[in-house]
């Protein structure tokens, strides 16, 4: 299959043809983002795990997953890592989508504010606690640190610092440590899964389980992956 045959299974069961030039993806419609929204965005190796053998999620995707990414990254006004993951995944900044200026912010969650080499400094935010090393020692200039909470992150403070900088859209990609901590807060909104056809690392994390109280949306099939749209019930 190739992402033309990427497919709406339930509730709707019908195609989503690639856009054409010039026009917008029909899927824009399926993941409609509003703000106000924390949105969990993750991909789970066909073992549950977070990521493939070679200890990176990249493995694990495919061109129908790619463009479920995409379109996740060109909603967002910005995309929430934890440190190990930026620097595992080598994160750079994130691509614009197609007839945009610029893509979305990075945020990363630092304690000692280690972040990939090479990042826009004015598209880069760094996320810690007011008593961490890296919010006196930040590599990137005070009015692109996000100060949430004191001793131990804070969730709350995180999406109310993010929204006095117009931030309002966060797509969280994880990993998994990070991932878990905002589901335990109840600061997540929507997630939308990938279940990647691939086996994954037998020592790598496990993506954290769909709390009970999201009600799936729906389930789109394409290139041997299974993308889901989970929304808080």
């Amino acid at each position: 299959m190739n992402e033309r045959d990427l497919t709406e299974v339930w509730p709707l069961q019908r195609p989503w043809p690639a856009p054409e030039p010039g026009h917008l993806d029909p899927l824009g419609l399926v993941y409609a983002y509003h703000p106000g929204v924390l949105r969990l965005g993750m991909i789970a190796s066909a073992d549950g795990r977070g990521s493939g053998p070679d200890g990176s999620s990249r493995s694990l995707n495919g061109p129908a997953d790619h463009r479920i990414l995409q379109l996740l990254r060109a909603q967002a006004d910005v995309v929430l890592v934890g440190g190990a993951t930026a620097r595992n995944e080598h994160y750079t900044d994130v691509p614009a989508p197609a007839a945009a200026a610029a893509g979305p912010d990075l945020a990363i969650v630092s304690h000692n504010g280690a972040i990939p080499a090479g990042l826009d400094p004015q598209r880069t935010w760094l996320v810690t606690t007011s008593q961490a090393p890296a919010a006196t020692d930040a590599p990137l200039s005070a009015d692109r640190v996000i100060i949430a909470g004191n001793d131990a992150l804070d969730a709350e403070a995180l999406i109310a610092a993010f929204a006095t900088h117009g931030i309002s859209k966060i797509l969280c990609e994880g990993g998994p440590t990070l991932a878990s901590w905002l589901l335990a807060a109840n600061a997540v909104d929507d997630i939308c899964l990938t279940h990647s056809p691939v086996l994954g690392g037998d020592d790598q994390p496990a993506i954290p389980s769909i709390p009970r109280c999201f009600a799936l949306t729906h389930r789109l099939e394409g290139g041997g992956f299974t993308m889901e749209r989970w929304i808080r019930d």
